[in-house]
């Protein structure tokens, strides 16, 4: 199978949906937690247009992934929260794939992000890589909104198949419109109908840490 996924290091991608008004508690329950001390590295997101926070981190390997949420640091920090939440966390490990616009970092930095969700069933999935070089990493590497633009893939999910994490700086709108072409608008059309099962899931977030 050409579907090849790098090793560890692995991404972790922890979504809280919080109830109306809450977000800016659970941010400053993050930031002052010992589980925040607890990671080397992390990046908090607030998405734009829902009402969700989006924590991603590293792991070097499952151990590793264990014993943080099984710590009492990450306990209690998700006890402290869980009656500002809407919903049960939502978690995922995924793998690098590719990175089509690179940077240095598995971790987004800059101060807008875009995750996209997309579900390859896998008897079609070499001819969805084949596909997507020729046409999205293609319109991607041309596209000047985009600062970096990078696929994985997942390794446990409740939302399975390909996430790309891409960061751009500048306007979100100006962003999205960028891949409102006749053009891009093609290409959507031709996965939604040759690759893709149940559509594209795509949101925008802004950095809060």
């Amino acid at each position: 199978m050409k579907l090849l996924k790098e090793k560890a290091p692995y991404l972790v991608v922890t979504e809280f949906e919080f109830l109306s008004g809450q977000d800016q508690a659970i941010i400053n329950a993050w930031q002052s937690s010992n589980a925040k001390a607890l990671l080397g590295e992390s990046v908090l997101y607030r998405a734009l247009k829902k009402d969700t926070l989006v924590l991603l981190y590293k792991i070097n390997s499952f151990n590793q992934l264990q014993n943080y949420i099984e710590s009492e640091e990450f306990t209690q920090f998700v006890d402290s929260i869980s009656n500002k939440l809407g919903s049960d966390l939502h978690q995922e490990v995924v793998a690098l794939v590719t990175q089509v616009t690179s940077r240095e970092n598995l971790l987004p930095t800059k101060k807008y992000m875009q995750l996209r969700h997309i579900e390859v069933p896998l008897f079609g999935v070499e001819e969805y890589l084949d596909w997507r070089e020729d046409t999205i990493f293609k319109y991607v590497k041309q596209n000047e909104k985009v600062t970096s633009f990078v696929a994985f893939h997942s390794l446990f999910s409740s939302t399975p198949g390909v996430l790309f994490v891409t960061e751009f700086v500048g306007d979100p709108d100006e962003y999205r419109e960028s891949f409102l072409t006749p053009r891009y608008q093609e290409i959507i059309k031709e996965a939604g109908h040759n690759h893709i099962k149940g559509g594209l899931n795509t949101f925008e977030y802004e950095k809060v840490n």
